[in-house]
C-alpha cells in the first residue's frame, strides 16, 4: 500500500547549481528548523510503497511548494539603483524577466517568483 509522505529540501550554494539535503516532516505547517548553512528550503512530497520483500520504493517527488528564502528581496530597480556595477546580475534579470531576486544570507542571487516567501533570520 503506497503512503504519501512530505518532505522539506534544504538548498545550498553549489559551484553551478544549488545543492540539497533532504528531511521528511509531518506536515507542511510543521516548523522547520533550517540548517545554519542553508539558504532556503521547500517542501514536496512523494508516495513511497513497501515491496514483498520489505524494500520501500520511492516514487518521483512532487507537488513543490514556492521556496522559503533567508534573505532579502530586490527589484530590478532597486538593484540598478543599489548596484549599478552588477552588470551581470542585472542583465541576468532583464534577459530572463525576473522582475525579483532575493539576496540570502549565504550572499547569492536567487529569482524570486510569487509562489515563493521571503521568512526572517532564525
Amino acid at each position: 500500500m503506497a503512503k504519501t509522505k512530505q518532505y522539506v529540501k534544504f538548498l545550498y550554494p553549489g559551484a553551478f547549481f544549488p545543492e540539497s539535503g533532504v528531511r521528511e516532516v509531518p506536515n507542511r505547517e510543521a516548523s522547520v528548523e533550517a540548517p545554519k548553512g542553508c539558504f532556503g528550503y521547500k517542501f514536496f512530497e512523494r508516495q513511497e510503497t513497501k515491496a514483498e520483500d520489505g524494500e520501500v520504493l520511492f516514487g518521483r517527488p512532487r507537488n513543490y511548494s514556492g521556496t522559503h528564502y533567508f534573505g532579502k528581496v530586490k527589484t530590478l530597480d532597486d538593484i540598478k539603483r543599489e548596484m549599478p556595477n552588477q552588470r551581470t546580475l542585472i542583465s541576468n534579470m532583464e534577459e530572463n524577466g525576473w522582475d525579483k531576486v532575493v539576496q540570502t544570507r549565504r550572499g547569492n542571487y536567487e529569482p524570486f517568483t510569487e509562489q515563493d516567501v521571503s521568512v526572517a533570520e532564525e
